[in-house]
């Protein structure tokens, strides 16, 4: 079977075989396979590549939306055939057979290089490499001209896109000379076999160790298998590719939009792929799978637990495919510890006197709702250690941070290396070949799985089974308070740092492991706690009959529709201001069903959004955290670093309430470049230490190592212009901040996105500036857009019914904290905002408008188990697992609604 790539069609899309499993779009144009009469017929090769991108003329900036990478690349498909024709050029002939083979893309600190001495021999005796032959060279003599070729032109990518690759190819990948094939006409190709590929999977092996492919990866349910288990096969794709990118002198937009898009399903790649990346068969449910799968019943797993995450610009890797990002001229990026201490510390922070903590913890539970990157650990399932090795004999993905000797804090303490650890590998569907992606340990929905889990042993873990009930601990029910959050007695140690406390201290327990990180955050997850078993006592009431699955899943239902109406209401407004959330069409419908459901929108996580827009949190992060008694007093202050990974307080009867009424009377430091020097130099400091980790210097490395564009190229992304010189940045960004950019980066293009993002001046009634603004809206609009359980939603068995959504839309974090404190007779109408007494008065709690629960009662006669499924992760355990011969009759129903709908 051949597969030839084009370079000149008008998008990146075609039909795939899995057609159930991949979009189409209505521009594309279905080329032809090539004929042995055709001039694109090439009997020795599998696959044909063009040898280069460019942009066509006919491209305008205006299309970015229309042309961006991830709609390139998410919705585009092996290409069968294409028209590869350009200028001639001149390339030297290929180096003698004994010439080896760089080893140079190999991960810093990698200690099995066999795959470095296989080759070297490989290329003297005429092996698999040798001399660009064999295997892994389909670049025939026969075929070929070693004096000159036609370089192809490119497929049409958007101007942007086009730029942005002009500035980051050629510098930071060492290309090789190769033959290039030449077709009738002269036409210049690159050829690569499916035995290449196979070839390159194999010393993949070799090279990583990875000589077994982790059975679980065989499973097809929301435990397994695991974010570890699918990064196996990330790596191997990620180190294949390097070999093939090597061995054919592939260049960075061959890399990135080439590679992706050869049909793995004809390679032993098809082995090992993830079963969840693979197309399943959906049941449509009521109630929404724990891991997201099914979501949308085109493509089952996009925004599901464990996919890859998606980008709005191509990554800029040094190397094309995995090394972290490098300068504009090929010198390394000055040192994140740098970065941190000169432009984001200061001795003192300004507050926003209009945003109080509640914000922080808020967005804290938001983005642990929709993101968390996979991390890799060691054989005994604890977090990587990288300082304590020498270099050689680091973990591959170990890039430690090292503090400079004149450090203005740390050089006073024994700590000259900060352990940082890169980002597991992810795969997309059906496991394309092509540059490094990052796994999503959690669904991308905002689905409340932060609450709930997103896996069946968590869930099953925290539940009660009884009356639809999460369990809780009831330690203090005599004295009239309301339970804590159950004790995590199961893997005490795992986000909680129990040093010098007894054996019996314990964090607490819920859906989400990061749920101790820091105290406030822990306190929202009490309230979501008491919240829930409140609504599913209310239900039991009104609705006797309902089993406990039923009052389970229709109160998790409840829930994620309260926190995605609180999210959007109450919360985006003040994050990106009003104007820009009616820009991105964020605004709730007021009345009626929403009908913007796109089964063609993919809600997946952007890298952009959660490597750097979604941080703009940490800029705002006091030094302190207060708490405040029931009459809006303060009562005292404590140390952040004292309440990160240490909830241990709120066991104290009546505690709890104290830090809520801290969270919304605290004010919020203001969105700036300087952070608190409480999470720059005392991140998770252990109790007796002096010191801890650096936020802000993990932020800029991790931003490098997912290969997050820097900031000029996202400010372009969002339509702004571009800045030329550092002389632009003035009237973006405070005058002293501009200087220490000058300082400390050679070009204006280095800048990181993340560091920049947060120095910028807000939008009018926003915290943020234009740039992350434009992130954040538009992820937060492709989640809503692409949610087929969106709450508004007016479609098939998964809407509310009218009265049901008219008592959501009710829903006000105001009533939501009253009803689940312990004694709170008081609160701002948003307390997501300062109080003040005209624009923002205090109420009492028994004014606030409460949601009436009948609207979900039901007559026992309609209440049969066959209005439900009876656990709707069986669509991620054993409906999935079933095989079956593809999508199910119901699907094909909905898909055929939803095409006569478009037709419409």
């Amino acid at each position: 079977m051949a597969i030839v790539l084009p370079s000149t069609t008008s998008t990146l899309t075609s039909p795939l075989s899995l057609q159930d499993y991949f979009p189409d779009t209505a521009t594309t144009k279905i080329p032809n396979r090539p004929t042995p009469f055709s001039p694109d017929y090439h009997p020795e090769c599998d696959i044909i590549l063009p040898a280069s991108y460019s942009s066509s003329s006919s491209s305008s900036m205006n299309n970015r939306k229309q042309n961006h990478f991830n709609e390139i690349m998410e919705l585009s498909a092996p290409v069968i055939n294409l028209d590869i024709s350009g200028d001639h050029q001149s390339l030297p002939p290929p180096p003698p057979p004994s010439t080896p083979i760089s080893t140079s893309y190999y991960y810093p600190g990698d200690t099995n290089d066999a795959l470095s001495n296989d080759l070297l021999s490989m290329s003297n005796n005429g092996g698999a490499l040798g001399g660009y032959g064999g295997a892994l060279s389909s670049f025939r003599s026969s075929s070929a001209s070693s004096e000159s070729y036609r370089s192809s032109s490119a497929s049409t990518i958007n101007p942007i896109l086009q730029k942005y690759f002009a500035d980051i190819t050629g510098h930071h990948i060492r290309k090789r000379s190769t033959y290039m094939m030449t077709g009738a006409g002269g036409i210049g190709h690159i050829c690569i076999n499916y035995d290449d590929i196979n070839q390159a999977i194999h010393l993949a092996k070799i090279s990583l160790g990875m000589y077994q492919i982790p059975q679980e990866n065989n499973h097809l349910s929301s435990d397994y298998p695991k974010p570890e288990h699918v990064a196996t096969v990330g790596e191997l794709l990620v180190k294949a590719s390097e070999i093939l990118a090597q061995s054919f002198g592939l260049s960075k937009e061959t890399i990135v939009y080439g590679l992706p898009r050869i049909d793995t399903t004809n390679t032993i790649i098809r082995e090992i792929c993830p079963s969840i990346m693979k197309p399943v068969k959906c049941e449509i449910s009521k109630y929404r799978t724990l891991s997201g799968m099914c979501n949308n019943l085109e493509y089952p797993s996009w925004g599901s637990t464990r996919s890859a995450m998606l980008r709005y610009m191509p990554p800029d890797y040094a190397d094309g495919l995995s090394a972290p990002r490098v300068s504009k001229n090929g010198q390394p990026l000055p040192p994140p510890r740098v970065v941190s201490f000169i432009l984001h510390q200061a001795d003192e922070n300004d507050y926003d006197t209009e945003v109080t903590y509640l914000v922080i913890a808020w967005g804290q539970m938001v983005d642990h709702d929709l993101t968390f990157a996979s991390m890799p650990k060691d054989k005994n399932d604890q977090s990587i250690k990288c300082c304590k090795y020498s270099e050689d004999q680091r973990h591959r993905n170990c890039y430690p941070i090292q503090m400079p000797n004149n450090d203005p804090y740390y050089k006073f303490y024994p700590k000259k290396c900060m352990d940082f650890v890169r980002s597991t590998a992810g795969v997309k569907p059906n496991c394309p070949l092509g540059p490094r992606h990052q796994i999503n340990v959690v669904s991308s929905y905002l689905d409340a799985d932060c609450i709930y889990g997103g896996a069946i042993s968590t869930t099953k873990r925290i539940r009660e089974f009884n009356g639809g009930r999460l369990k809780s601990t009831k330690v203090y029910r005599q004295m009239g308070l309301k339970d804590l959050l159950p004790a995590k007695v199961k893997n005490p140690d795992q986000g909680c740092e129990r040093s010098g406390r007894t054996k019996n201290s314990y964090c607490f327990d819920t859906g989400d492991t990061r749920s101790n990180v820091q105290l406030q955050l822990t306190v929202l997850h009490t309230v979501w706690l008491r919240h829930h078993n409140q609504i599913a006592d209310v239900l039991s009431e009104i609705n006797p009959q309902w089993s406990d699955e039923k009052l389970f899943q229709e109160t998790r239902r409840i829930v994620a529709a309260m926190i995605q109406h609180i999210t959007y209401n109450e919360f985006l407004p003040i994050v990106v201001g009003r104007q820009t959330l009616t820009k991105y069409g964020l605004n709730l419908q007021k009345y009626g069903y929403y009908h913007g459901y796109d089964p063609k929108t993919n809600p997946g996580i952007r890298v952009e959004f959660q490597a750097a827009a979604f941080r703009f949190g940490h800029s705002i992060v006091p030094d302190t955290v207060d708490r405040f008694n029931k009459f809006h007093k303060k009562i005292d202050s404590v140390r952040l670093a004292s309440v990160l990974r240490q909830p241990f307080s709120l066991y104290h009867p009546g505690v709890l309430d104290s830090f809520i009424f801290g969270m919304i009377n605290q004010p919020a430091y203001r969105v700036d470049a300087t952070m608190a020097n409480e999470i720059t130099n005392h991140l998770f400091q252990k109790p007796g230490e002096q010191f801890g980790l650096d936020l802000a210097a993990i932020n800029i490395l991790r931003g490098r190592e997912m290969g997050v564009p820097g900031y000029n190229y996202m400010r372009e992304y969002c339509g702004m212009k571009r800045i030329k010189h550092f002389n632009d940045l003035y009237g973006l960004v405070h005058n002293e901040t501009v200087q220490r950019y000058m300082q400390l980066y050679d070009h204006v293009d280095d800048i990181d996105f993340w560091s920049a993002g947060i120095a910028e001046f807000p939008l009018m009634g926003a915290m943020v500036g234009p740039t992350f603004a434009c992130i954040i809206a538009e992820q937060f609009a492709q989640l809503r857009k692409g949610d087929r359980y969106w709450y508004e939603n007016g479609q098939l068995a998964t809407k509310f019914s009218m009265d049901q959504l008219s008592e959501i839309r009710k829903t006000k974090l105001a009533r939501i904290l009253c009803e689940a404190s312990d004694d709170m007779e008081t609160i701002q109408l948003y307390p997501l905002l300062a109080a003040h007494p005209t624009s923002n008065p205090r109420v009492n709690c028994a004014d606030l408008p409460e949601m009436d629960l009948t609207s979900w009662r039901e007559s026992s006669s309609s209440s049969s188990s066959s209005a439900y499924m009876s656990y709707p992760d069986n669509i991620g355990d054993t409906a999935v697992g079933g095989g079956g011969g593809g999508i199910s009759t119901i699907i094909d129903e909905y898909k055929a609604k939803s095409k006569a709908k478009a037709k419409a």
